[in-house]
């Protein structure tokens, strides 16, 4: 009888832990159309370069690599969600300070991306979603007198510099350095370089998204 009793007490404390850590391996419910999603991401180059994140974890390793990537804050979503390619989303900068822009821009062919991506990822996944951009190349040519116009420096400008470019809502780069409304930043790399010409490049590779969660 001891030997009974113990039996059953192993058999409802087994029963009672199995109980116990139900919630913790329930599978959470997966990110659908039209849901209001929370996110960690982080932007990258087509070359690999991170440029804005919000792990600080990551930024603080890319700073000892003498890489500046920007600091930014969780974004809200809808999943699903399409905009017109063109459209720009101007993103908070938390560190390093900027001074004239609003933000960094991101545009709709990235946003598009990440949205159509987050469809049936569950809290706590992370993804890499990678962007397209159709027949739009993304890329600047400019000539010595347009890139000293927008602030480079043609003469010390190299392959594979990173760049800082102001985006409008057209969007356009204003060559004239002069806009109607605060532009928002956007990283260029210069691909090509001859004796009277740049070429850059601003569009981008893939995010990294973690789904943080789901608020409705």
């Amino acid at each position: 009888m001891k030997w009974a009793y113990a039996l059953i007490a192993v058999i409802f404390a087994v029963a009672m832990v199995g109980t116990y850590l139900a919630p913790i391996f329930e599978q959470k419910p997966a990110a659908q159309v039209g849901d209001i999603a929370v996110i960690d991401y982080t932007i990258f180059t087509e070359d690999g370069r991170a440029i804005i994140t919000t792990d600080q974890t990551l930024l603080e390793s890319e700073y000892r690599k003498g890489n500046t990537p920007l600091l930014t804050q969780r974004l809200q979503m809808q999943v699903g969600a399409q905009v017109s390619g063109e459209n720009i989303a101007v993103l908070p900068v938390i560190y390093p300070p900027i001074t004239g822009f609003s933000g960094f821009g991101l545009l709709g062919f990235e946003t598009n991306a990440i949205s159509a991506g987050l469809i049936g990822m569950r809290q706590g996944e992370t993804k890499t979603i990678s962007f397209s951009y159709g027949g739009n190349d993304l890329e600047m040519n400019l000539s010595q007198e347009d890139a000293d116009g927008i602030g480079l420096n043609f003469t010390e400008a190299a392959v594979g510099d990173m760049v800082t470019l102001g985006l409008t809502t057209s969007p356009e780069i204003p060559l004239s350095g002069e806009t109607n409304s605060t532009p928002a930043l956007r990283f260029g790399q210069v691909v090509d370089k001859t004796s009277d010409s740049l070429v850059i490049i601003y569009r981008y590779g893939n995010a990294r998204v973690t789904l943080s969660g789901i608020t409705g």
